[in-house]
């Protein structure tokens, strides 16, 4: 059964900039791709930013999050966020690992 995961962080109304993103994306999202993640995004509104992933099943995920790398991974987020504004992990709001009950995308899953 496919795992999704989401990540709801407060932005206390600071901006959410294009380095913050990019650093997201190429440290966290481009790593969690390489070890089996089917899908991801980082969506935001004024208020919080919300970052969504979805995998195979709770192992593939549990190896990323418990391995070492996601520390390192962790700690460049925090500091590209927190130069923003942002602190992880004082403004997360919520993070949620669920099974996904229904999903559609092109080719099936």
């Amino acid at each position: 059964m496919p795992i999704a995961r989401y990540w709801v962080v407060k932005t206390g109304g600071n901006e959410v900039t294009e380095e913050m993103v990019k650093v997201w994306k190429e440290n966290f999202l481009e790593y969690a791709m390489e070890k089996g993640c089917l899908r991801g995004a980082l969506v935001a509104d004024g208020e919080r930013i919300i970052a969504g992933t979805i995998w195979p099943d709770l192992e593939t995920m549990d190896a990323v999050i418990e391995s070492d790398h996601y520390s390192n991974i962790g700690e460049v987020v925090s500091a590209s966020w927190g130069a923003g504004g942002i602190n992880l992990p004082e403004d997360i709001e919520l993070v949620c690992n669920g099974e996904v009950l229904a999903m559609m995308v092109p080719g099936g899953l």
